[in-house]
C-alpha cells in the first residue's frame, strides 16, 4: 500500500538509499530535491518541506511528497504551486521519479493519482504535466490519470522534445 508523506527525518536514510539506487542505475534527481553537501538530515528535511511556503530563488512554491511503501521511500512527487518562465515548457506542475527497483508497478500512477485528489491540487485545477515523448511508462501514467494531451514541443535549452499533458483535478 502506498502512501504520500511529508519528507520526514524518520525516513532521511531510506531516501539516501532511494538516491543511491537512482544513481547506481545512470540516473539522479534533480539538484534541489537533494542534499547538500555538509548540509545536516534534520535541515535538509526542513528546506524541503519550507518550498511550500518559502522556497529558495528561482523556484516556485511546491509541495514535495516522499511515496512510501512498508517504511521504504520509493518514489518522490512535487506538486508546483504555479507555473512560471522555464516550467510551462518542461517540468509543468507535477514532476516525479520512481526508484528503479520498484517501477512497472503502477506505483507512478498511484502517486499521481493521489497528489491530483489533494486540496492544493483541486484549487490549482488545470494542471499541466510534461514528459519525453520516448519515455512510455510516464506518458501511460500521465494518460492513465486524465491527462489529455495537448502537444509535444521542443525546448531548446535541453535540446530534446517534451509532451505537453493537461489533467483537470477536479474539487
Amino acid at each position: 500500500m502506498l502512501e504520500l508523506r511529508r519528507p520526514e527525518l524518520d525516513l532521511f536514510s531510506s531516501f539516501i538509499e532511494f538516491i543511491e539506487e537512482m544513481r547506481a542505475h545512470g540516473q539522479q534527481l534533480w539538484g534541489p530535491y537533494l542534499p547538500k553537501e555538509d548540509e545536516l538530515p534534520q535541515d535538509f528535511v526542513s528546506r524541503l518541506n519550507l518550498r511550500e511556503t518559502a522556497p529558495e530563488a528561482p523556484f516556485v512554491p511546491e509541495t514535495i511528497y516522499w511515496g512510501v511503501v512498508d517504511g521504504n521511500v520509493i518514489g518522490r512527487i512535487s506538486l508546483r504551486h504555479r507555473l512560471e518562465g522555464n516550467l510551462s515548457l518542461v517540468g509543468g506542475h507535477i514532476g516525479y521519479e520512481v526508484r528503479p527497483s520498484y517501477r512497472g508497478r503502477g506505483f507512478a500512477k498511484e502517486m499521481l493519482r493521489q497528489v491530483l485528489l489533494t486540496p492544493r491540487a483541486k484549487a490549482i485545477g488545470r494542471l499541466l504535466l510534461t514528459c519525453s515523448p520516448n519515455n512510455p511508462a510516464s506518458n501511460r501514467t500521465i494518460l492513465a490519470n486524465g491527462g489529455v494531451f495537448d502537444k509535444t514541443v521542443f525546448v531548446d535549452f535541453i535540446h530534446d522534445e517534451r509532451n505537453h499533458y493537461w489533467i483537470t483535478a477536479q474539487s
